[in-house]
């Protein structure tokens, strides 16, 4: 009986309301649940050259299962699917944007510049983290909501990289801007994607004049031409913004002698950090991991494991210091500032904690080499 299948037989109907557009990869259409009242966007996978239908049908499969897991308030949700591998086709029900592309919106409201690109920011280092490249980023993939909501769309279901005769040809006809020097290296990456998002925001500030912009200096190192030279990743991007709107978030002198005795403390902790180790971004997280620190310790003066502190911002491969000693109170009193500060202070807390931990001396970690 556990692995009897179960079939839904009755068929669920949308209503028709119009045609959205035609990619090269298939057609989108706005479909309407009048069971529910809401609207969607439905993606046919129909490629135009019926030649590649079979080799990128598989693609258009993986997507759908990386896709389907991700969620974040800047990228369209996916909702549902509908699969017909005899026709070597199917349908994505997405998430319906009533908005404007990212260059339209802004020519309107050219204030909002800021809060915009902080959210484009925002949406493509969820995607990074979660190891997915967009590859067609132009306006009309970035839109922004009514209600004023960055939403990236149209991941470019089925097309993949291939470094060949057509490849230069094929980033042509798909990117306004001039190319990188990347793509003479034949190498397409986040690094990549984020010279094209820098490109997108330089022309909006150019073309509509616009001089309120606070993050030039962020937008230099994003729009570099040579490979070597640009900003590498997302993260790193945000993290920047963050130490940019440091001084508009002021904290008072106690609250940063309670963040400098713990940040000593765990600093403190590490002698080595592996060069490819990340830190833990997700905050829910990190604030677990140290009520779970405190509770553990709450009987004793000194935490008696300094690595359950570490593990909660580190997520790699580090080696540490067993005898170090954290006052339980020193831990307690970090614990009440960060969970009574703003979403922004926390930002910053972490941003400042990660560049405390980024002059941690790396190491290349060979264990897993063959011989």
């Amino acid at each position: 009986m556990g692995n009897r299948i179960i079939e839904f037989i009755r068929t669920k109907d949308f209503k028709f309301i119009k045609d959205v557009g035609q990619g090269g990869t298939g057609k989108t259409v706005l479909l309407k649940d009048e069971l529910i009242d809401e609207l969607f966007v439905c993606k046919k996978y129909s490629p135009y050259d019926e030649r590649h239908k079979d080799t990128y049908f598989k693609n258009f499969v993986d997507e759908i299962k990386i896709l389907h897991k991700l969620y974040h308030k800047n990228v369209v949700r996916v909702f549902n699917y509908y699969l017909y591998p005899e026709r070597k086709t199917g349908y994505i029900l997405m998430e319906y944007i009533e908005g404007q592309n990212i260059d339209e919106y802004l020519q309107e409201n050219p204030h909002r510049l800021n809060d915009i690109f902080v959210q484009t920011i925002n949406g493509f280092n969820y995607l990074e983290s979660n190891g997915i490249l967009h590859r067609d980023i132009r306006p009309e993939n970035i839109l922004v909501s009514d209600t004023g909501f960055v939403k990236i769309i149209d991941f470019g279901f089925g097309k993949k990289i291939n470094y060949d005769d057509d490849f230069d040809k094929s980033i042509t006809l798909n990117w306004r801007f001039t190319p990188p020097k990347d793509f003479k290296e034949q190498i397409y990456d986040f690094r990549t994607e984020i010279y094209f998002i820098g490109r997108l925001f330089e022309e909006i500030i150019v073309e509509n004049k616009i001089e309120n912009f606070s993050y030039s200096n962020i937008l230099k190192s994003m729009t570099e031409v040579e490979y070597d030279e640009r900003i590498n990743s997302f993260s790193i991007i945000g993290r920047n913004i963050l130490s940019n709107e440091t001084d508009s978030l002021e904290f008072q002198e106690e609250d940063k002698i309670i963040y400098q005795n713990f940040a000593n403390g765990l600093i403190s902790i590490f002698s080595k950090i592996e060069q490819e180790t990340d830190y833990i971004k997700n905050i829910d997280k990190i604030v677990l991991g140290l009520e779970s620190v405190y509770r553990n310790s709450i009987l004793e003066d000194i935490i008696q494991n300094p690595n359950s502190i570490a593990s909660c911002f580190v997520n790699g491969n580090y080696r540490y210091y067993k005898k170090i000693g954290i006052l339980v109170s020193t831990l307690r009193d970090f614990l009440k500032l960060f969970n009574s500060v703003s979403i922004d202070k926390k930002h910053i807390i972490l941003n400042n904690l990660w560049q405390r931990l980024d002059t941690v001396q790396r190491f290349i970690d060979d264990d897993d080499l063959p011989f």
